[in-house]
């Protein structure tokens, strides 16, 4: 038998760690599609998200990246957005949506930052 008072210990924890933000700001369970659907959330996976075999890679290029940086986060590295994360574009969003999730993102980095200063 399965002990309810431990499952429900084991969901609230993951739904804790959802509500942080991924690795370049994304709060997976509020603001992206595919949480939940396609994917567990990308500190869930430990950026071993699905969509990234859309870039022939195993793990999203933004983690990579930040791997290759010995980096936590793009807050961490001071340059988003960069590159990378344009190179990542949904390619679906129009080019004022894309800009919408760029500030959206930039703003959550900042404001986690911001937090971790306190």
């Amino acid at each position: 038998m399965v002990n309810d008072r431990n499952h429900g210990t084991k969901h609230l924890r993951k739904e804790a760690k959802m509500a942080e933000l991924s690795f370049c700001g994304v709060n997976c369970a509020a603001e992206c599609h595919a949480y939940n659907t396609d994917c567990e959330g990308c500190l869930e996976l430990d950026g071993k998200v699905s969509w990234a075999a859309f870039y022939g890679k195993e793990y999203c290029p933004i983690v990579e990246c930040l791997r290759a940086k010995g980096l936590n986060s793009c807050s961490d590295c001071g340059l988003a957005p960069c590159d990378v994360w344009i190179l990542t574009r949904n390619p679906k969003a129009s080019d004022a949506e894309f800009q919408a999730d760029i500030d959206r993102r930039l703003r959550n980095l900042e404001e986690k930052a911001a937090k971790q200063k306190q």
